[in-house]
C-alpha cells in the first residue's frame, strides 16, 4: 500500500491489487465529534448522496452513475470512539471494460470533485431548502422507524443511560430534536467548514497506478488544514452500577449490560479473542451456556468497542428470567476472570476469528475501510501480523484481561404499562 499527504491534513492511500474487477474510491471527511455540528453534517451527507449543482435531481444523478457504467455511489456517516466521519464512496468497473475517451477512473473523481465542491445551493441561502426539507422529513422519518426496531432502540436508550449528557450519547445519525433544528444554511456552512478542516482520508482499492490517483487526488483541490483528533473515550466510573428499567410494547423483554474494560495499547487482539469467547462468536459461552444449556434468553451477545472501554451484553429475555440472566451472564464472566480456558476452547475461538478476518479480503469495501482505520488511529497492520497477533493470545492473557471488567450498567426494556 501507498500514502501519501497531498496537503497538510490530506491523505491518499492506494492499494494496488488485480483481485477484483472493480476500482473503490471511499473520502473520509473526520473531525471530533461534536453536538453543534454532528446533525448537520448527516444532513449535508444525505445532501450529497442525492443531488448536485450540475445533477440538480436524483435523476440526473442517477443518470451519470449509468453513464460510468453503472457505478455505485453513497454516502454514509458513522463514529469511532469519540469521533465522526462523513464518507462517500464510488465503485467503478475497472477501466478495461469501459469504451470511453476518459478513464472511468478520470471520470470517478470528476463525479466525487462536483458532488462535494459543488453540492446543491449557494453561500448566501445555504443547502436548496425544497430538497433539504426533503430530506430532513427522510432523516427523521427513518429515527421515528428505528423505535420498531426493539433490540437497537433498547441498545440505544441504554447507551443514553450510560454515557448521560455527554456527546458520547449521540447516535452518528443524529437525534430528531437537532435534527429538526438544522436549516439549510448551517448545514451548508457545517459542511463548508468540513471540506475546509476535517482530516481526509481518500482511499483507493483496485488494479490502479498511484500516480495517477495521486495526481486525480489533487483536483479535489482540497486546503492544507491542522487538525488534531483523538479517538479514544474515556468515561469515569460510577460509584455503583446504573440500574434502569423502562417499559415498553414488548413481547420480550431486552437486556442489556455494561461494563468498563480498558485495553491498553498492544492488547487489541487480546481483547478480541476475549470477546469472541465470551459472547460474539457462534459458540461463545454465553450463547452455549446461558441461552443452549440454561435456556434463558432466546438470543444473547456480546460487543467490545476497544475505544470507548466499554463491553456490551445483549439479550431478548422472557421477563420472568431476567434476574436469572444478570446472574449467569456475570457467572460466566467471572469464569474468565478465575479460570484458564481451555487449549482446544482457546485454539477453536483463534481459529474461528481468523477466518472471519480472511473473508473480508475478498471485498473491496472491508480492505478500504480497514486502510482507513489503521492510517486514522495509526495502528498499521498486515494480514500476517494481525493474523500472528491471534495467534500469539495466550489463556493468561486473557484471564488477565477479563479481570479489568467493571460492572457499570444495567438496563431493562419490559413490556407492562
Amino acid at each position: 500500500m501507498f500514502t501519501k499527504e497531498i496537503q497538510k491534513g490530506v491523505f491518499v492511500h492506494v492499494l494496488p491489487t488485480q483481485q477484483f474487477a472493480t476500482t473503490h474510491i471511499a473520502i473520509n471527511f473526520t473531525q471530533q465529534l461534536n453536538q453543534e455540528t454532528l446533525d448537520g453534517r448527516v444532513l449535508a451527507s444525505n445532501m450529497l448522496e442525492t443531488a448536485s449543482k450540475k445533477y440538480d435531481s436524483q435523476t440526473k444523478l442517477s443518470q451519470v452513475l449509468n453513464e460510468m457504467m453503472g457505478a455505485a455511489f453513497g454516502t454514509e456517516v458513522f463514529k469511532i470512539g469519540q469521533l465522526h466521519t462523513v464518507r462517500l464512496q464510488l465503485n467503478l468497473v475497472h477501466d478495461s471494460f469501459a469504451h470511453s475517451e476518459n478513464t472511468l477512473l478520470n471520470e470517478g473523481f470528476n463525479f466525487l470533485n462536483e458532488v462535494i465542491n459543488s453540492p446543491m445551493g449557494n453561500k448566501a441561502d445555504g443547502f436548496t431548502a425544497v430538497i433539504f426539507n426533503r430530506q430532513k422529513e427522510i432523516a427523521l422519518d427513518e429515527i421515528a422507524g428505528l423505535k420498531e426496531d426493539k433490540p437497537f432502540y433498547a441498545l440505544r436508550q441504554a447507551l443514553n443511560a450510560y454515557y448521560g449528557t455527554s456527546v458520547q450519547a449521540s447516535p452518528a445519525f443524529g437525534t430528531a430534536e437537532k435534527i429538526t433544528n438544522v436549516t439549510p444554511q448551517t448545514a451548508w456552512q457545517i459542511w463548508q467548514n468540513s471540506v475546509a478542516g476535517d482530516r481526509i482520508d481518500i482511499v483507493v482499492v483496485g488494479d490502479v497506478n498511484r500516480d495517477e490517483v495521486f495526481t486525480l487526488a489533487q483536483m479535489l483541490n482540497f486546503v492544507p488544514r491542522t487538525i488534531r483528533l483523538e479517538a479514544h473515550y474515556h468515561q469515569a466510573l460510577l460509584p455503583q452500577v446504573n440500574k434502569i428499567t423502562a417499559v415498553d410494547d414488548v413481547v420480550q423483554a431486552r437486556l442489556v449490560l455494561g461494563y468498563v474494560l480498558p485495553a491498553q495499547a498492544g492488547e487489541h487482539a487480546i481483547a478480541t479473542v476475549f470477546n469472541g469467547i465470551f459472547g460474539s462468536l457462534a459458540n461463545s459461552r454465553l450463547l452455549l451456556n446461558v441461552r443452549e444449556k440454561s435456556g434463558l434468553v432466546y438470543g444473547i451477545s456480546s460487543d467490545y468497542n476497544p475505544y470507548t472501554d466499554l463491553l456490551l451484553v445483549e439479550a431478548g429475555v422472557d421477563q420472568t428470567n431476567l434476574t436469572l440472566t444478570v446472574a449467569k451472564v456475570n457467572e460466566e464472566l467471572q469464569r474468565l476472570q478465575q479460570t484458564l480456558v481451555s487449549d482446544e476452547e482457546l485454539k477453536i475461538a483463534k481459529q474461528l476469528i481468523k477466518n472471519a478476518y480472511t473473508m473480508t479480503l475478498d471485498q473491496p469495501l472491508y480492505l478500504a475501510d480497514r486502510v482507513y482505520n489503521q492510517q486514522l488511529l495509526q495502528k498499521v497492520m498486515s494480514t500476517e501480523e494481525f493474523l500472528q497477533c491471534i495467534d500469539d493470545v495466550t489463556a493468561t492473557q486473557i484471564r488477565d484481561f477479563a479481570k479489568k471488567a467493571i460492572w457499570q450498567l444495567h438496563y431493562e426494556m419490559v413490556g407492562g404499562k
